[in-house]
């Protein structure tokens, strides 16, 4: 399968909320598959799921949700350096009404996050996605630095947070996935300069749109 470029995968996204698939049934598509490769990979049943402010943090999130329908237990993290978008938004709220931990920290409330990688048996990250830009903040460096040195299995949604999508190349900091479950496509990332050690086993599924769709 051919990798894509950001380019492309922007341009697959735009054509399909074109023909009615709009962002959230996007989300809800891609997080259904991502809980069903998580699910197969036997990783254990306590899983922390750490969200940052973009859709990246959306599809983890909404994935949480389907990990805990499958008897998981699940705690969700959302590092706020910023405002969340209105889709993180939406799945926080659901994870509250439905009684599923949800716990924000922010530059100024790290220490708490420890706390919720020593009890689980994997971890779920969707900080960073596709969309990111320029370097890394020390805020989310040390975040990542605190999840690559957990010692615990690092599952990444669509690219290992903190990597270059089109080049590979880390900004500033990486998760250091031992799998990264991608959608539509393998990133360009993936095969070229760091990428190439910071992803482990490459999945790839689709989010209900394929590489025809115009």
């Amino acid at each position: 399968m051919k990798a894509l470029s950001v380019e492309k995968i922007r341009y697959l996204e735009a054509a399909a909320k074109k023909i009615g698939l709009n962002e959230r049934i996007l989300i809800e598509n891609a997080s259904s598959n991502l809980a069903a490769i998580v699910d197969n990979l036997n990783l254990g049943k306590k899983v922390c799921v750490v969200s940052g402010c973009g859709n990246n943090g959306a599809d983890v999130l909404a994935c949480a949700r389907k990990l805990a329908a499958k008897n998981y237990r699940v705690s969700a993290v959302i590092l706020k350096e910023k405002n969340f978008n209105e889709e993180v938004k939406f799945q926080k709220e659901i994870l509250e009404k439905i009684k599923i931990p949800v716990c924000v920290v922010n530059p100024g409330s790290q220490k708490k996050f420890k706390r919720h990688l020593k009890t689980v048996d994997f971890i779920l990250d969707g900080i960073l996605g596709i969309g990111v830009r320029g370097q890394v903040s020390g805020f989310l460096k040390k975040i990542i630095s605190d999840i690559n040195k957990s010692g615990k299995k690092i599952v990444s949604c669509d690219i290992p947070s903190g990597l270059s999508p089109d080049d590979g190349f880390i900004l500033g900091a990486a998760i250091k996935a031992d799998y990264t479950v991608t959608f539509i496509a393998p990133k360009r990332c993936f095969f070229l300069h760091e990428g190439k050690n910071f992803c482990g086993k490459i999945y790839v599924t689709d989010i209900g749109i394929n590489n025809d769709l115009s």
